[in-house]
Parts: C-alpha cells; sequence; structure tokens
C-alpha cells in the first residue's frame, strides 16, 4: 500500500488521505494535534474520519496483560501522556482482506500487485466474476484488460502476456481448465485537479492597463466583404427598379381618348 509522501496536518486529513498514514504518523499527528486549543472541539469531526481506517484504543501501559493481547492483535502501542488514567495509545490501521472492501476513497493507496492478490483471494471469481460496482471503483485507479485464451496461445512467445508485460501491466493467471484467464493489471497516472477561479477574482486582477497592449492595427473588421462582381449585378439591378414615387405619378391614359 502507498504509504505518506508529504506529510500533512490533522485539520488536512479527508477519508481519502487518511489512507495514506502510518500508525507512527498517525500518533505523531495526534500528539502535536493536542497541543492546540481547538482539538478537544474538533477531537469528534478528527476522529469520524480516523476510524474509517484506524482502531483506536487508550490503555495503561502497565497493564501487562491488556499490552501482550494488543500487540498479539498487530496494535502498535505508544505513550500518550496526561490522558488521565490512560498512559498509551494503541493504534492499528484496518487491513483490506476482501475486495469489497475497496472503496473510491482508498483504491489510490494501493498498488497493482495488491489489486490482483484481493482478486486471486476472491474465491476464483477472476475479474469478470466481479460486480461491476468494484469493477468501476478499480478501474477509477487502474488501466484493466482481462484475456481467456487456451495455456498453449496464452504463453506462446510473444503473445498477448509478453506484450502486456512490455507495456508495463502485471499479470494474473487463473487456470480454467485447460485454459487461462489473464487479468492485466496498470496503475493510472494520477491527474491533479484544476481549481477555477471565480469571474469576480478574475476581475479582480484585471488591469485597464493590458488594453494598451493592442494597437488599432490589430483589431480585425470581421464585416463580410463584397465580391465587385455581385456589386455591379446589383446595381444595374437597381436602375430597371421604377421608384415607387414616379409610379405615383404614372398618367392614366383612357383608350377611348385615344380613338
Amino acid at each position: 500500500m502507498k504509504l505518506m509522501t508529504k506529510r500533512i496536518s490533522i485539520d488536512e486529513l479527508t477519508k481519502g488521505n487518511v489512507w495514506t498514514l502510518t500508525e507512527s504518523d498517525l500518533y505523531r499527528m495526534i500528539m502535536e494535534a493536542k497541543k492546540n486549543e481547538d482539538y478537544a472541539e474538533n477531537e469528534v469531526r478528527y476522529m469520524n474520519i480516523i476510524h474509517s481506517v484506524f482502531e483506536i484504543q487508550y490503555l495503561n501501559r502497565e497493564d501487562e496483560d491488556k499490552v501482550a493481547v494488543l500487540e498479539a492483535q498487530h496494535f502498535e502501542i505508544f505513550s500518550s501522556p496526561n490522558d488521565g488514567p490512560t498512559n498509551a495509545i494503541a493504534i492499528r490501521k484496518k487491513q483490506i482482506k476482501k475486495i469489497t472492501d475497496l472503496t473510491l476513497e482508498n483504491i489510490h493507496h494501493f498498488e497493482p500487485a495488491e489489486i490482483l492478490e484481493l482478486i486471486a483471494n476472491n474465491l476464483g471469481t477472476g475479474w469478470k466474476g466481479l460486480s461491476l460496482s468494484i469493477q468501476d471503483i478499480i478501474e477509477s485507479a487502474f488501466f484493466i484488460d482481462c484475456s481467456v485464451l487456451p495455456a498453449y496461445a496464452m504463453h506462446r512467445q510473444g503473445g498477448v502476456i509478453d506484450r502486456r508485460k512490455a507495456d508495463g501491466y502485471e499479470v494474473l493467471e487463473l487456470e480454467r481448465g485447460g485454459w487461462i484467464e489473464a487479468v492485466f493489471i496498470k496503475a493510472k497516472p494520477r491527474m491533479e485537479k484544476i481549481r477555477f477561479e471565480n469571474m469576480a477574482s478574475d476581475r479582480a486582477g484585471y488591469d485597464e492597463s493590458d488594453d494598451d497592449d493592442y494597437s488599432d492595427e490589430e483589431l480585425v473588421d470581421e464585416t463580410p466583404v463584397k465580391d465587385d462582381e455581385d456589386d455591379e449585378m446589383n446595381e444595374d439591378a437597381d436602375e430597371n427598379v421604377q421608384p415607387m414615387d414616379d409610379i405615383e405619378n404614372l398618367e392614366i391614359i383612357d383608350e377611348e381618348e385615344e380613338e
């Protein structure tokens, strides 16, 4: 499992990055946080996040039987002075033993080999036997490919296994009679989230002097340009049109008078 690479404070904890902590990291974080005056009023919020990943018990270190039991259960015991009758804290990180324990919050903190191990231990269902929801969670952090072929074809030189390994995939092979289901996995690159500032903040940094950087010569008139040939045709058509005023002034000729 991927461990913390950057030290974070308890105020920065989320249900995603809490998975990056080790027991020692969490102990140091709690001890530092207790020095702050606002720790007590925020403790419930902190622990709601921490308890999603870690188990914590307070105890008296002089209780050797209790200490022995917790150590046998893989808790790490740390000194915790000034906690009333207790003077120690036992911390254990929850182990992901079932593939159904994977979530969108913790999936990014696993290595490809760990995911393949969970698939291998999932009652032989392989990749195609997983629920769509679990597949979606895994594919949010990993590229997955699955092939089912006869054993001789799967292990052929230059075949699918060789090609996938050359592309950086790790492989899990599950026997299916004379066939093999091969599950290939490779971590996706982590994408940094782009933060968009609101329009008000953008406008706050606007400087009207920036407009001076643009000269009139750079302004382009996008008005469509008429073709000369079209203009001539329009002018000829206009000459043949009788103005409305002239039509009103035309004399009406009586045919009988002409006779």
